[in-house]
Parts: structure tokens; C-alpha cells; sequence
């Protein structure tokens, strides 16, 4: 049976070069199947999420109001999301063979005092817009041997660990606002096609930008901590340097890559990605070598191992699909229509739920995935939503700061043997103070 997951990617990949929905539909029955067949294996928060949405199908079969075009629009729906989890997933590949993420920290610190902010900001940003979670573990494994290499006081141990840790969640959240790569532009260039990650980027980047500005002062100040004693250099050469430069690079070409394909085809720069990432992981792949058995078994091997994100995005798909079926709000399209800050405070409401509903636990894939499939309804009626969507956008990035239950937190907490709460308020509730003002003003740009 686990050969269904892959089978379930390759099917939802070949229905966006054909455009064919069956594809798509037969992508999320097999979906269905494999996590029916391994529920069990499945952490308790994926199974919660699971039984509230089996719950509202339940209720919505039952209404009498289920229709079975609308039902092949949520299996494609939640095979689209998982295929795009499964898709860039696919990087960790890759990433487990690039031993010179070891020299990160060495790389990073060696550069000049005032810019170490920026410089470990676009770096992680850059990784983690390929390899998303990955990018937290690698630079926090990373640290601990960097750590362990120096000869750091106490003091400079305790801060240099704090501003690497906060620098990394932060250019990890960096990733819906500029990367095509994202889950969140996924999500809105779906839900809204009228949307593009290119008409979304201008307001990222001033977003970005206001992350870069506000944080700068007091975190290069902590990272100046491990710059006093750094460890020797025991790398071979330049081929550390290299080798780390070559990734960056890699990134930002990619990212060209996608950028390209999706101005010259009819994909959005998120299905792009959705192909050229495991175009390019197979190849590279085969090229270093490796047998085409044995890539076949690692690809379907990482699927396997990410089944419970995989099943979050999945079901998270499916259940904003069963909240629009039940709660319409198309009714409410000519009073925002006629009445614009109405619209900027429907957009304000929702990054504000979006955060409040971090905080209570619930994941901001699943509140945005609800708020975009309810400005769906609007947008459908003729409604400009680009205002509130930019809100979403930025209302998901700082969710992904200030959620003591996300995955980011939790794994941080771990690495620095601190309660997830510290994580959230005590190193990131003043910094997302600070942005929360202009990051709410900046889609009155829209």
C-alpha cells in the first residue's frame, strides 16, 4: 500500500501538464486509500484534524446538499495540496548529501560584524525555501557542533544560540513572502486564480523588508557573540566555501527557473515548482550515480516519511472545501464591493484570526486554507480581494513566528532546551509587535 502515495504524486503531476481534473480526482481517491490503510501510523494532531473533517463530511452527505461536482473539486483539492507537500519535499534528496552545511555558522560569522543579520536572514530564507522544515534542523545540528568546536563563555553561548535560533524561524518566515515555493502562495494562487505569486511579491519584498529592518539592531548584536571565538578552520579549502556558495546559487536559480516556466506555459510559479523539483532531484540523482531502483525506493521512502504533513495539507484542503459548501458568504459581495476599507478590514480580521488561531493551537495551513476558500466565494461574485489575500499572506508569516504549537517552535524549544512558549513571546512577542502595525497598513497598497 505505500505504493499509493507516489503513485497518488505522479497522477496529480501529470493532471497539471494535462489539465485533466479525472487525473486528479483518481490522485485523491488513492490518497484516501493509503491513509485509511495507515491511520494508525499517523500522529495525534494529523488524526484529530482527520476526525473533525471526516465529521463535517458526515454533515454535509447528510444535509442532502452534496453534489458530486463539488466533491471532485475536494479530492482534487486535497490532492493538489498533498502533491505540492510530497513535490518540494522531495529536496531532503538531495540536502542529506550536501555535507558542507556542516560549515555554515563558520561561513556565515566570518563575514563582516554589521551584516551577520542579513547574511544568516537570505540564508536561511534561501535554504528553507527549498527544504522548508529541513532548513530549522540543519542549522540548529549545525550550531550544536559549531558550538561545540569554540571556546564561547556561557553568555556568549546562551545569545549566540537565541540570535541564530531566532534569525533561522525568521528567514523561515521570510518564505511566504517571497518564495514561489510557499505553501501559503499555493494556497491563495489556487483558491484565487486571478492571483499570481508575481503580483504578490512587491508586497512580500516591502514585507520583507520590514522583518530585515525591525530585527537587525538587537540580533546582530546577539550573533556578534560567536564572532569573538570562533573555531578554527578545519575545512579542506575552499571546497566548504564552494560548496555552500553552490547551494545558495542553486536556489536562486531555481527559482529563476520557475519564474520562467510559469511566465511562458500556463502553470503558476507554485506548479512549476510542483514539476521541476522532482524533475531536478531525479536527475541529479541519476547523474551522481545512484540506480534507478534505488532512487525510485529513496523518492517513495521520503513520501512515506512526510505522511503526516502530507495528510495535514491533504485534509486541511478538504475541510475549507466542506466549510465553503456549508457557509456561503457570497451574499456579502455587494457591501464589500461598494464600501473599499471594508475589504481592508476583512483582510486585517483575517491575518488577525489567522494568528489568534496559531496561538490556540490550530495550524495556519488550516486557517488560511478556511479564509481562502471563504474570499473565494467573493472573488467569484466580482470582489477585488488582492487586499485582504496580501493581508493573509503576511497574518501566516507572523503565525509562523508566534505559534507555541507550530512544528518551528517545538523544534527550536527542543534544540535550545526552552519551554515552546519562551520560544513564541519571549523571543519573537516584542519583534512581532513591532512589524504588526505596518505589516497590517501595507495592503492599503493593494
Amino acid at each position: 500500500m505505500t505504493t499509493l502515495l507516489p503513485l497518488a504524486l505522479a497522477f496529480e503531476l501529470l493532471a497539471l501538464l494535462t489539465r485533466w481534473q479525472p487525473l486528479s480526482v483518481a490522485s485523491g481517491s488513492m490518497l484516501m486509500l493509503f491513509f485509511l490503510w495507515h491511520w494508525r501510523s499517523l500522529m495525534p494532531y494529523p488524526r484529530r484534524l482527520g476526525l473533525v473533517t471526516l465529521a463535517l463530511l458526515g454533515y454535509w452527505l447528510a444535509s442532502g446538499a452534496a453534489e458530486p461536482a463539488q466533491a471532485a473539486r475536494m479530492l482534487s483539492s486535497a490532492a493538489y495540496y498533498a502533491a505540492f507537500i510530497g513535490a518540494l519535499g522531495l529536496m531532503h534528496c538531495l540536502v542529506r548529501r550536501l555535507h558542507q552545511l556542516s560549515e555554515l555558522h563558520r561561513l556565515l560569522l566570518s563575514g563582516p560584524r554589521a551584516w551577520l543579520y542579513p547574511a544568516y536572514l537570505a540564508s536561511t530564507f534561501a535554504i528553507s525555501s527549498i527544504v522548508s522544515f529541513g532548513m530549522l534542523n540543519l542549522v540548529c545540528g549545525s550550531l550544536d557542533r559549531h558550538l561545540n568546536r569554540g571556546h564561547y563563555s556561557d553568555t556568549q553561548r546562551r545569545e549566540g544560540q537565541r540570535g541564530v535560533m531566532v534569525v533561522a524561524l525568521r528567514g523561515f518566515a521570510l518564505v511566504p513572502l517571497l518564495a514561489p515555493t510557499s505553501v501559503a502562495v499555493a494556497i491563495l494562487t489556487r483558491e484565487l486564480p486571478g492571483l499570481s505569486w508575481s503580483m504578490l511579491l512587491p508586497y512580500g519584498a516591502l514585507g520583507g523588508l520590514c522583518l530585515l529592518l525591525v530585527g537587525w539592531p538587537a540580533e546582530n548584536r546577539r550573533l556578534q557573540q560567536l564572532c569573538d571565538r570562533s573555531p578554527p578552520d578545519h575545512s579542506d579549502g575552499p571546497a566548504a566555501p564552494a560548496g555552500f556558495g553552490g547551494l545558495l546559487v542553486g536556489s536562486l536559480i531555481g527559482i529563476l527557473l520557475i519564474a520562467v516556466l510559469a511566465a511562458t506555459t500556463w502553470l503558476s510559479a507554485t506548479q512549476a515548482a510542483m514539476l521541476l523539483v522532482p524533475l531536478a532531484v531525479v536527475l541529479i540523482l541519476l547523474w551522481q550515480g545512484t540506480g534507478l531502483r534505488q532512487v525510485a525506493r529513496e523518492v517513495s521512502d521520503t513520501l512515506v516519511g512526510m505522511r503526516n504533513e502530507t495528510f495535514i495539507f491533504a485534509s486541511s484542503a478538504l475541510l475549507a472545501g466542506l466549510v465553503a459548501a456549508l457557509l456561503p458568504v457570497h451574499h456579502l459581495a455587494a457591501h464589500l464591493g461598494a464600501t473599499p476599507l471594508a475589504l481592508f478590514g476583512l483582510g486585517s480580521l483575517g491575518a488577525l484570526g489567522v494568528m489568534l488561531l496559531a496561538l490556540l493551537g490550530v495550524a495556519p495551513i488550516i486557517s488560511l486554507n478556511l479564509c481562502a476558500a471563504l474570499l473565494a466565494q467573493l472573488a467569484s461574485q466580482g470582489v477585488d480581494v488582492m487586499q485582504p489575500a496580501v493581508a493573509l499572506l503576511f497574518g501566516f508569516s507572523l503565525a509562523m513566528l508566534l505559534s507555541p504549537y507550530g512544528p518551528s517552535a517545538l523544534l527550536l524549544a527542543r534544540h535550545a532546551q526552552l519551554s515552546p512558549w519562551r520560544i513564541a513571546f519571549g523571543w519573537n512577542g516584542r519583534f512581532v509587535l513591532g512589524v504588526l502595525g505596518p505589516l497590517l497598513l501595507l495592503p492599503l497598497l493593494a
